[in-house]
C-alpha cells in the first residue's frame, strides 16, 4: 500500500469506484441504512471541501482502497475495501483524521457506528476512543487538546 495521501480533486471518480465495489452490508454499516451514493455525491464529497476534508489511501495501482472524512465539528467517517481489511489501512487511516483533526484545532473526534461494525470499534479501543454503547449505536470520543496544569512549588 501507498502512503495515505490527501485526495486531489480529481480522485472522486477513483472514490465512486470505491463505494461502487462496496456490497450492500458494507453501504448499510457506512451510512446506517442502505444508501449508494451517487456520482454527484461523491464529487461533492472529495471535491467541495468547505466544511470537511477528505483522505484516501491507495494500492500500487493507483485504486482507491480506503476514503476518510473529518468534518469541521469533528465527527469523521471512513469506509476500507473489503478485499483490504484486517491490514491496517483502517487504522491508518483514522491516526491521519485524528493528525488532522489536531491541525484544524479540534478539540476532540468523534464518530458513529453500528453495534455490528467489530472493525470500527476495535480500531476505536485501539487508538483511546471512549466508547459508549447504546442498542443501535456505538459513539465513539477521543479528546484532541489536553489542556495543560500548571503547578506551582510554594518556598
Amino acid at each position: 500500500m501507498k502512503e495515505i495521501v490527501m485526495k486531489k480533486a480529481d480522485d472522486w471518480r477513483k472514490v465512486y469506484e470505491l463505494y461502487s465495489r462496496l456490497s450492500n452490508e458494507d453501504l448499510y454499516l457506512r451510512f446506517f441504512h442502505y444508501y449508494r451514493p451517487s456520482e454527484e455525491e461523491v464529487r461533492k464529497l472529495v471535491t467541495e471541501q468547505g466544511d470537511h476534508i477528505t483522505i484516501i489511501a491507495e494500492d500500487e495501482e493507483g485504486k482507491v482502497i480506503a476514503e476518510g472524512t473529518i468534518y469541521d465539528d469533528g465527527e469523521f467517517s471512513l469506509v476500507v475495501d473489503p478485499n483490504f481489511r484486517m491490514r491496517g489501512i483502517g487504522t491508518a487511516m483514522v491516526e491521519k483524521l485524528i493528525e488532522l483533526g489536531k491541525e484544524m484545532g479540534l478539540k476532540k473526534i468523534r464518530f458513529y457506528t453500528l453495534p455490528e461494525n467489530i472493525p470500527m470499534i476495535k480500531i476505536g479501543k485501539k487508538l483511546g476512543f471512549k466508547l459508549t454503547f447504546t442498542s443501535d449505536e456505538v459513539y465513539g470520543e477521543k479528546p484532541l487538546i489536553v489542556e495543560s496544569v500548571t503547578s506551582y512549588v510554594s518556598s
